[in-house]
């Protein structure tokens, strides 16, 4: 919990001495601190260059991704909705909502359902070399 706390002290420090004195200082709330993927594997930066991408991704309410992994890391916030996420390897099931931070297993066969009230919609970022795919579609 210090961790936490200390995180957000030194989030806000320099927003708050570049705010103008009559207008209110900005407020960053921190989400968590994570050092490993919903399965456990850590947290890795793949060598050499790479590119972040980042991408809106909306899922209808009941729609499913279909199985698939992930060769490089891949982060997921969810803006809107709820989302299960079952890996088909390890048999763990999570489930997340809206204002959750969801760090993609590695290599590991998954797949994903919009669930709740309505789509779930996941603001996605990658690390990857550039130029390199980081969704690979299990085959039937």
């Amino acid at each position: 919990m210090r961790r936490l706390i200390l995180s957000a002290v030194l989030a806000f420090a320099p927003w708050a001495a570049l705010a103008e004195a009559s207008a209110p200082a900005p407020v960053s709330v921190p989400i968590g601190v994570f050092d490993q993927t919903m399965t456990g594997q850590p947290i890795t930066v793949p060598a050499g260059p790479l590119e972040v991408r980042a991408s809106r991704t909306t899922i209808p309410l009941g729609a499913q991704l279909p199985a698939h992994k992930h060769p490089y890391p891949r982060f997921a916030y969810i803006l809107q909705g709820e989302i299960l996420v079952t890996n088909l390897e390890t048999g763990i099931v999570r489930r997340y909502k809206a204002g959750e931070f969801a760090i993609e297993s590695r290599d590991q066969w998954h797949k994903g359902e919009a669930v709740g009230d309505g789509p779930a919609v996941l603001l996605v970022i990658d690390q990857a070399p550039p130029g390199a795919v980081n969704v690979v579609a299990k085959g039937p």
